[in-house]
This record gives structure tokens, sequence and C-alpha cells, in this order.
């Protein structure tokens, strides 16, 4: 039996047990957001951009970030299924993180556009700095 599916077993029979099945009846994402308020920097390769946001909120899955208003022509990460690169330093930490994002959606905000990106690609160690940031 491969490692894959040995932890699909045992995740599995968690999810089977009632007491862990109503703590994600509630919660339709698959890893729960931790809200984080602090700057990032916004690369997209075509057009090339780069542009300072916010995180809003972050976890395992993805993240949202905050654009300013005025910065959103410049910045076409708002658009549906569009990569972009972020780079942050969570608090705590010294090492800055470089994540690979996908836009899901957007919200306007009266001020700012919130956009829901779903992580694509991390290298191992801004993975396991958010992981660790996040447990």
């Amino acid at each position: 039996r491969s490692l894959s599916s040995t932890i699909e077993v045992v995740l599995s029979n968690y999810l089977k047990e009632g007491s862990s099945l109503q703590r994600f009846e509630n919660e339709k994402r698959q890893y729960p957001r931790k809200s984080l308020y602090v700057p990032a920097v916004v690369t997209q390769q075509e057009p090339e951009q780069m542009e300072i946001v916010s995180i809003r909120d972050i976890s395992l899955g993805g993240v949202r970030v905050a654009i300013n208003e005025d910065s959103k022509h410049k910045l076409p990460i708002a658009t549906q299924d569009s990569r972009f690169q972020i780079v942050l330093i969570l608090p705590g930490e010294s090492k800055r993180m470089t994540l690979l994002c996908e836009s899901k959606n957007t919200m306007d905000s009266g001020g700012a556009i919130l956009v829901g990106a779903s992580f694509v690609d991390a290298d191992f160690q801004s993975y396991k700095s958010l992981h660790a940031h996040l447990m």
C-alpha cells in the first residue's frame, strides 16, 4: 500500500467520526482561514507588473489580498484564473515566503478590491513556514 493511500484511509476514518464531522459542516473551505494584516509584494508576469498589497487572511489553501482601488488597473490580478506571485514575511518570521497564486474571486470593498486566490505552487520552506504559522 502506498503512503498516499494510507494517509487517505486514515483521514477517511477520522472524518467518519461524528465529533470531527460537525466541525466541517460549517466550514466550506478545505482549510480554515486566519486573519492577517501584513503588506506583501505581488508580481505578475504578463504584463510584467509589481504592486504593494495587503494580506487580509491566509490559509494552507490560499490567500485574500486587498488591492488599492487606484492600483486595480495597473495590476490585473483581479481577473478570474489570473496567475501571480506573492512575496510576504509572516509575523514572527525573518525569512520571506514566495507563493504562486491563481485568482478565484473578487469583491469591491469600498476603496479596495479584495482578491481571493488559491495557492498553485510554493517552495518547501515557504509552505513549511506557512503551516507552522497556521497550526
